[in-house]
């Protein structure tokens, strides 16, 4: 026994350090390929050729939290619309992703209320387009003024905006001043309607000269008499048809050449949204045959005063939303209202005040240090939550990290990742046509004068091991190939990310007989 017992120790000892030996190998093998990934992603930033730009990388497995591939990456960078990555993981995590935003109109003695929640999708064309049943904005508001007429309500002395979850802030300081009336600039309301915009379809005059005609989206009787047109009809030539909006105040004016009806429209972000929501919810009530003052709708509504009690009342109709709805059209179509409603609404949830910006950032830098540490929060400076303000700052690593986090929260992390756009659709759809991936792409892209962006997830369908990337591209020069450069360089390092993917899963895929 003594003999036997001798001679199977030195066996199980040989076992051991071989097997030891073989995680060895297996260790080695696998640092070896992550440093390939990262000599490869450092030789596609040399090869990118753009022109002094700043670079900065960061690739996470997140089977292992591991850094694969980090080019600059704890230097800070303007994200642009990369920033919603950071506002709707945060808004998830505040709001929870069961909330809904809830519009409301209620009748309060003589005044009919229109109580905001926020919401940034009321009234919004494409979002109606999407929802079921499909409605346009008129079918909206007709039926918002039907619950009125046939709730019992006779006449009204006025209708009443309460968009007091929110400040009246409406645009962000640090947004462009040229660029303000521009779609992608609209205001931020705690009562929004349409995206806050107003479109413009120009027809030619059927004489063939003179002053075009025009409609607006919504029908805004009260604009549509005071538009001011210096726009002409031509017979020959391109459209050339734009609009102006003064400075403070909504009225437009018609520039440029019209040679054939305008099929898309012309876009422009109104001043004062919730007063225009009010004024187009009094002028349906009274096609509806609901009495509303007396005088014209720019006299019968208005907004809520500062302290004005506005409680109780009887609620005549109320449009909810999803906030999974709001942060998929968030990021997929990357639309900037949605990210500023959910940074104002997060303050609002977690303040009691009346959102802001303020609170909002303070909220958000609040879920980052939560999540990532003091330390990584540090490295992020919040202005606003759509990027279009260039005081943003952030790090690839604080990207991936953040990215690593939400994709691990099972509570918020399957709102959050299929919110994503990918190759072929929402601001996706247009990109990885020359790069083919063999692997599932969800990502965030983001775009401002001398910034391109991208960052998301890689993940391999069959295992379901994930990749988070970010690589963020500052101060490329405004004019020349660079810009279009800095995306070819986007897709090549995710396409390097994926290669790597597809080879550290074989054996996984082989084992299951894929």
């Amino acid at each position: 026994m003594t003999t036997t017992a001798l001679f199977r120790a030195p066996r199980l000892a040989r076992a051991w350090v071989f097997a030891l030996l073989l995680v060895a190998l297996g260790s080695a093998r696998a640092e070896a390929d992550d440093a390939a990934l990262l000599a490869e992603v450092r030789g596609l930033v040399r090869e990118a050729r753009l022109d002094g730009a700043r670079v900065g990388v960061s690739i996470r497995d997140l089977k292992t939290g591991e850094i694969l591939a980090a080019v600059n990456d704890r230097e800070r960078f303007i994200p642009a619309s990369n920033m919603k990555l950071l506002t709707t993981g945060a808004a998830l995590s505040v709001l929870g992703p069961d909330f809904q935003f809830r519009t409301e109109v209620l009748v309060r003695g003589e005044s009919l209320v229109l109580r905001g929640s926020g919401d940034p999708t009321l009234g919004d064309p494409e979002y109606l387009d999407e929802i079921t049943p499909r409605r346009n904005v008129e079918e909206l508001l007709a039926a918002l003024a039907d619950a009125v007429a046939t709730g019992g309500v006779a006449g009204v002395r006025e209708v009443v905006v309460d968009d007091r979850i929110f400040d009246r802030q409406w645009v962000h300081p640090d947004w462009p001043a040229d660029q303000l009336d521009r779609h992608y600039c609209t205001g931020v309301a705690g009562l929004n309607f349409h995206r806050n915009i107003i479109d413009f379809f120009a027809s030619p005059n059927p004489a063939g000269e003179g002053a075009p005609s025009f409609q607006t989206q919504p029908v805004a009787p009260w604009i549509a008499s005071d538009v001011r047109v210096s726009a002409k009809t031509v017979r020959s030539g391109k459209n050339t048809f734009w609009v102006r909006r003064d400075e403070q105040v909504d009225r437009f004016t018609l520039m440029g050449d019209v040679r054939f009806a305008t099929e898309a429209p012309e876009r422009r972000a109104l001043h004062d949204a919730p007063s225009f929501a009010g004024r187009l919810l009094a002028d349906r009530l009274r096609q509806a045959g609901v009495r509303v003052g007396s005088g014209d709708v720019q006299r019968v509504a208005r907004l809520a005063a500062e302290g004005e009690d506005l409680s109780g009342g009887r609620v005549l109709a109320a449009v909810t939303t999803p906030v999974r709805d709001v942060t998929l059209l968030c990021n997929r179509d990357s639309v900037n209202l949605y990210a500023e409603a959910l940074l104002k609404r997060m303050g609002r949830e977690i303040s009691g005040e009346r959102g802001s910006w303020a609170s909002g950032a303070a909220v958000l830098r609040m879920v980052l240090g939560e999540r990532l540490g003091p330390d990584a929060a540090g490295e992020v400076t919040v202005s606003d939550g759509s990027g279009m303000s260039r005081a943003n700052q952030v790090s690839p690593r604080v990207m991936t990290a953040w990215l690593e986090s939400i994709y691990e929260d099972e509570r918020v992390g399957p709102a959050f990742v299929e919110s994503l756009a990918t190759p072929g659709s929402g601001t996706l759809e247009r990109r990885f046509r020359e790069v083919r991936v063999q692997n599932h792409v969800a990502a965030k892209s983001g775009l401002l004068n001398g910034v391109r962006t991208l960052s998301g997830y890689v993940t391999e369908p069959a295992t379901g091991r994930t990749l988070a990337f970010s690589v963020l591209v500052n101060d490329l020069p405004l004019s020349g190939e660079a810009p279009q450069r800095a995306l070819r360089l986007h897709e090549r390092i995710v396409a390097a990310a994926d290669r790597w993917l597809s080879a550290e899963t074989a054996p996984a895929r082989a084992a299951v007989g894929e």
